[in-house]
């Protein structure tokens, strides 16, 4: 079977939705299908492993600033996009970001069988483009005439139905984690790498330092249960998150919080393996792959309730969800978990069976029944 993945953002782009994007084509190459990722970032397969193809579309200048479903850039974009998908001719189109590809490929000239996947930020109200444009009927036209619309959580099922997507189009599937991977143990000494001490308790997030993943909120957080509990650190992994060092400063909390603009592969995997407690302040999330893996990973979440997380974690059971921005709730379920040593372990166990079922094989597979009974 030929697949093609359509999407905006790709590899070496960094981004959940790239991510998303490089595992499913992986996980249904080695399934044993074609897959072609037709994308706006690369004309090369940038991942050594990766075991399928890439085309590339270019962007013309000015699309963004205008509107890539203006007039003008629609025809462009709906002539190249089908000419890629002409030469690769697949039996199946996995289109990803309902802004702007659920619009390109509705107005393909015969129309093609195609499922959308939201990421997020492209259906949220208050987001581009839905704020700028005001493309709420555009979106919902284009949608509808899809075959298939995958919500990455029940949260953005809401949200589609709200926006006028027929509910008999919206079907939920989460992202995945490589369970296998992530289960792995890996040899990394996290303490001694960041120097904290070997009985301190490790507070750790992961993500990039834009403003909705919200982490001076979550430093805000940790510098009160730093004044209860002294021997804990906060280790905050990701590009431009040391934005938020002038915080700590301001806190006195700068010898106990470690910026670390980024780690990758097994380094990474260690310090989730490692970490005592996974700390998620985000604002906002589709369905957070850095949630996901510290499940895989066997580490208790606290995580705040919005899109996604909701889904994931449920208080008491596999960690605590907590009102977002409230650092004071943030704070209280810092020291409630990292004082139960029983909790903590329950959730990790928890986690550890629940991750199971996001494998990305499970994950793909449920792709591939989807796009089979169109």
């Amino acid at each position: 079977m030929k697949i093609a993945l359509v999407t905006c953002s790709f590899l070496p782009e960094v981004g959940g939705a790239s991510y998303v994007v490089h595992h499913l084509a992986q996980q249904w190459s080695l399934q044993g299908h074609e897959i072609c990722v037709v994308n706006a970032t690369s004309d090369k397969v940038t991942e050594p492993d990766a075991l399928y193809t890439v085309k590339k579309y270019s962007i013309p200048r000015g699309s963004y600033l205008f509107g890539e479903h203006s007039l003008l850039f629609l025809w462009y974009y709906r002539r190249v996009i089908n000419k890629l998908l002409s030469d690769f001719n697949p039996d199946y189109i996995s289109g990803h970001f309902a802004y702007p590809v659920a619009i390109w490929l509705s107005k393909t000239n015969p129309l093609r069988k195609f499922i959308i996947t939201c990421h997020g930020s492209e259906i949220e109200r208050s987001q581009r483009p839905r704020n700028i444009f005001n493309i709420d009927a555009l979106l919902a036209e284009a949608l509808n005439k899809s075959h298939g619309v995958v919500a990455i959580s029940t949260h953005q099922g809401s949200i589609l139905q709200e926006l006028g997507v027929s509910s008999s189009k919206v079907h939920y599937i989460p992202n995945g984690v490589d369970t296998k991977r992530f289960g792995n143990l890996v040899k990394l000494d996290l303490r001694a790498r960041f120097g904290i001490p070997g009985d301190a308790m490790v507070i750790l997030s992961v993500g990039s330092g834009r403003p909705v993943k919200c982490f001076d909120v979550g430093i805000k957080a940790f510098a009160k249960l730093h004044a209860q509990r002294a021997n804990s650190y906060y280790v905050v992994i990701g590009k431009n998150t040391d934005t938020c060092f002038p915080l700590a400063q301001e806190l006195g909390v700068t010898k106990n919080i470690i910026f670390c603009d980024g780690l990758y592969g097994d380094e990474l995997i260690g310090a989730y393996q490692q970490a005592d407690i996974f700390f998620s302040p985000s604002m906002q999330e589709g369905c957070p792959l850095v949630v996901l893996e510290a499940m895989a990973s066997g580490l208790p979440v606290l995580a705040t309730d919005i899109s996604g997380s909701q889904d994931l974690i449920k208080t008491g059971i596999n960690g605590i969800v907590v009102k977002p921005g409230n650092v004071d709730e943030m704070a209280g379920a810092l020291y409630r978990m990292a004082g139960d040593t029983s909790l903590r372990k329950q959730c990790a166990s928890a986690n550890a069976v629940k991750a199971k079922s996001y494998d990305w094989y499970a994950v793909g597979c449920r792709y591939l029944e989807l796009m089979k009974s169109l």
